[in-house]
C-alpha cells in the first residue's frame, strides 16, 4: 500500500502557496493595469445601489478576489470615502463578481487544461515583464500570475493522495457524508474553518472541486464547502476592521451578516436548490454535475446562482442592514478629534494604488487641520495680551503641533508600506511626491507654532505692539491665510493647473514683497528709536515664520503640479 509522505504533504502544500501566489500577482498586475481607471470607477460608486452593485460585480472581476474588494471598501469607510448604506450595495455585488474566478478555474483548470500553454505563456511574458514601460510591465505580471496560478493548480490535482489506497479515510468521508441535514453542517463548518485558514475563497472552492472530482465526498457535500467558503471569506475584511473605526467595523459585519443570511436560505431550501443546480446543468448541456467529469461546472454554477439569487433578495435591504449593524455595534464613546487620521489607519488596510486615495484624502485633512491651526493664532492676535483665552490657544496650538508631527509620520510609515510592486509607475512618482507635500506641511505647522511661541514669549517679557505694528503684523497674517486657502482650494480638485500654481506664486510675491516693505521700514523705525530693538526681534519673527508659510505652500503646490 502506498504511504503518504511528508513530501508529498509539502507538495500539497506548496502547490497551494503557488497557486494563491499566482492568484495575488495577477491580481497586482490587473489593478496597475487598470491604474487610475479603477480609482476613477471606485469614486463613481456611490449614486445609488444599483451602480454600487454594479462596482462591486466589476472590481471584484478585475482584482479577482471578493476579499480584497470588501477590504477595499472597509478601508473607504474607515476613510469616509463612502457612507455604511452605499457599502452594503458595493459589498453585494463583490459576492457576484468573485463567481468570475471560479469560472475561470472551473474551465481552465478541470474542464479543459491550459497545462500545454502554461510555459509559453511565461516565455510570452518575459519580455513584458522586463519592459521599461510600466504598463507592459503589468501586463507582464499578469501574465506570469495566470501561468504560475495554473501551474499550482495542476501540481495540486496531481499531488491530492489517492484515498482509494486508504479506504479507512475514504470510508471515513464517506460517512461523514451520508447523515442528511447533520453532514451539510459538518462540511459547511469545514468550509468555513477552511477558507478561514487559507484566507482565499476561490482557493477554498478549488479545493471543495478537488474533494468532489476525486471521488472522496458527493455534489451535495461539495456545494455545502462552497456555502461554508462564502461565510469564511468574512474573516479577511473582519480582521482588517480591528483597528479600524465604528462605520468600517459595520461595513465588515454587514458584510458577515449578508453571507450568513444567504447561507441561512440556501440551507432551508439545500436538496431542492441542489436538484434546480443539477436540472439547470442538464438543461444548459453543461452534464450532470453528479458524475465525477462534471462536477466542476455544477458546483460553479451552484455558486454562481447562489450568490445572484442572495443579492436579488439583499439589494432592496440595505437600509435593514444598516439598522441591524449599527445596533450591533454601538458608536464608541471615546474620540480624539485632533489631528486623527481618518482616512487611513496604522494597520493599513489598503495596498496598492487603491491606498493613494486615502492618502490624498488624509493630506487633504492634514492641510484643513494646520490651516485650522493658524485660525488659533489670528485669534491670538486678537486675545489681550496675557489673557487667559490667549493662554489656552497657545496650549491648543502646541497640542496641534505635537499631533501634526505624529500625523506626518504615520502618513509617510503608511506609504512606506506600500510596496512599489502594486503600484503603477506614475503612481509610484505620486506616492513620492506625497511624500514631499507631507513633510511641507508639517514645516507650515512648525511655523505656526513657532508664531504661537513668539506671541507667548513677547507676554512673558511684557512686550507691546504699537497700532501700527498691530496692522503690519494683521496684514501679513491675513495675507499668509490667503495663499493656506489657497493650497486647500488646490488640495480639493483631482487636478492642479499652471494658472492655479501662478496665482499661488502671486499670492507669495505678495507676502515677500510686504515683508521686504516692513523689514525696510522697521530698520528705519529702529534708527530713529520709534520702536525699540525688544519690540523689533519679536515683530520681525512673526513677519519671517509668515512669509516661511507663503514658500511652504509653493513647495506643496509644484509637488501637486508635478504629478
Amino acid at each position: 500500500m502506498a504511504q503518504y509522505s511528508w513530501i508529498d504533504l509539502l507538495t500539497l502544500a506548496g502547490s497551494i502557496g503557488l497557486f494563491l501566489y499566482g492568484m495575488r500577482m495577477m491580481s497586482d498586475g490587473l489593478q496597475k493595469i487598470a491604474g487610475d481607471r479603477l480609482r476613477n470607477i471606485l469614486a463613481a460608486m456611490t449614486t445609488n445601489r444599483f451602480t454600487g452593485m454594479l462596482t462591486g460585480i466589476l472590481v471584484t472581476a478585475l482584482v479577482q478576489s471578493s476579499s480584497a474588494t470588501t477590504v477595499m471598501i472597509v478601508s473607504f469607510v474607515n476613510a469616509g470615502l463612502i457612507t455604511l448604506s452605499e457599502s452594503m450595495a458595493v459589498i453585494m455585488g463583490a459576492n457576484v463578481g468573485t463567481t468570475v474566478t471560479t469560472w475561470i478555474i472551473a474551465l481552465c483548470g478541470f474542464k479543459f487544461s491550459i497545462t500545454p500553454f502554461i510555459l509559453p505563456l511565461i516565455a510570452i511574458s518575459l519580455p513584458f515583464i522586463n519592459s521599461n514601460n510600466s504598463r507592459r510591465n503589468s501586463w507582464g505580471e499578469f501574465m506570469i500570475g495566470f501561468a504560475l496560478l495554473f501551474m499550482g493548480l495542476e501540481i495540486l490535482k496531481q499531488s491530492v493522495p489517492d484515498l482509494s489506497a486508504q479506504p479507512a479515510v475514504l470510508q471515513f468521508l464517506q460517512d461523514s457524508g451520508s447523515m442528511g441535514a447533520l453532514s451539510v453542517l459538518l462540511f459547511l463548518v469545514v468550509g468555513i474553518v477552511m477558507t478561514m485558514i487559507i484566507q482565499a475563497s476561490s482557493a477554498a472552492f478549488t479545493l471543495a472541486v478537488l474533494a468532489c472530482s476525486s471521488g472522496w465526498i458527493t455534489f451535495e457535500m461539495g456545494c455545502a464547502l462552497v456555502l461554508g467558503s462564502n461565510i469564511g471569506t468574512c474573516i479577511t475584511p473582519l480582521l482588517a476592521s480591528i483597528s479600524a473605526n465604528t462605520m468600517a467595523k459595520r461595513a465588515a459585519a454587514g458584510h458577515l451578516l449578508f453571507n450568513v443570511i444567504g447561507t441561512v436560505w440556501a440551507l432551508v431550501l439545500y436538496y431542492p436548490f441542489c436538484r434546480f443546480i443539477i436540472w439547470l446543468c442538464v438543461e444548459l448541456g453543461l452534464g450532470n454535475p453528479s458524475d465525477i467529469d462534471n462536477v466542476s461546472l455544477g458546483m460553479t454554477m451552484f455558486h454562481t446562482v447562489f450568490n445572484i439569487v442572495n443579492l436579488i433578495l439583499m439589494l432592496g435591504l440595505t437600509r435593514q442592514f444598516v439598522q441591524i449593524v449599527t445596533r450591533i455595534i454601538p458608536e464608541s464613546k471615546s474620540q480624539n478629534e485632533a489631528f486623527k487620521l481618518q482616512y487611513i489607519d496604522k494597520g493599513g488596510i489598503v495596498s496598492g494604488e487603491m491606498a493613494l486615495i486615502q492618502v490624498r484624502k488624509e493630506i487633504h485633512k492634514y492641510a484643513e487641520e494646520t490651516h485650522h491651526m493658524f485660525g488659533h493664532v489670528q485669534t491670538m492676535l486678537s486675545e489681550s495680551l496675557g489673557s487667559e483665552r490667549q493662554l489656552s490657544l497657545y496650549m491648543t496650538v502646541r497640542q496641534l503641533e505635537d499631533d501634526s508631527d505624529h500625523a506626518e509620520m504615520e502618513i509617510a510609515d503608511f506609504l512606506n508600506q506600500i510596496s512599489p510592486k502594486t503600484l503603477s509607475h506614475s503612481s509610484e512618482l505620486e506616492a513620492r511626491r506625497m511624500y514631499k507635500v507631507v513633510d511641507e506641511l508639517e514645516s507650515i505647522a512648525d511655523s505656526i507654532y513657532h508664531i504661537a511661541c513668539t506671541l507667548k514669549n513677547k507676554y512673558d517679557q511684557r512686550i507691546f505692539f504699537n497700532d501700527e505694528i498691530n496692522q503690519n503684523v494683521s496684514k501679513m497674517v491675513a495675507l499668509t491665510d490667503d495663499v493656506l486657502v489657497h493650497m486647500l482650494r488646490c488640495l480639493e480638485r483631482d487636478e492642479m493647473t499652471e494658472s492655479l500654481l501662478n496665482k499661488a506664486y502671486n499670492y507669495e510675491d505678495e507676502l515677500n514683497n510686504f515683508q521686504s516693505q516692513i523689514r525696510n521700514g522697521m530698520l528705519e523705525s529702529v534708527d530713529k528709536q520709534k520702536i525699540k530693538y525688544e519690540q523689533s526681534t519679536y515683530y520681525i519673527d512673526i513677519i519671517n515664520e509668515c512669509e516661511k508659510v507663503g514658500d511652504y505652500v509653493i513647495n506643496v503646490l509644484t509637488a501637486l503640479y508635478e504629478s
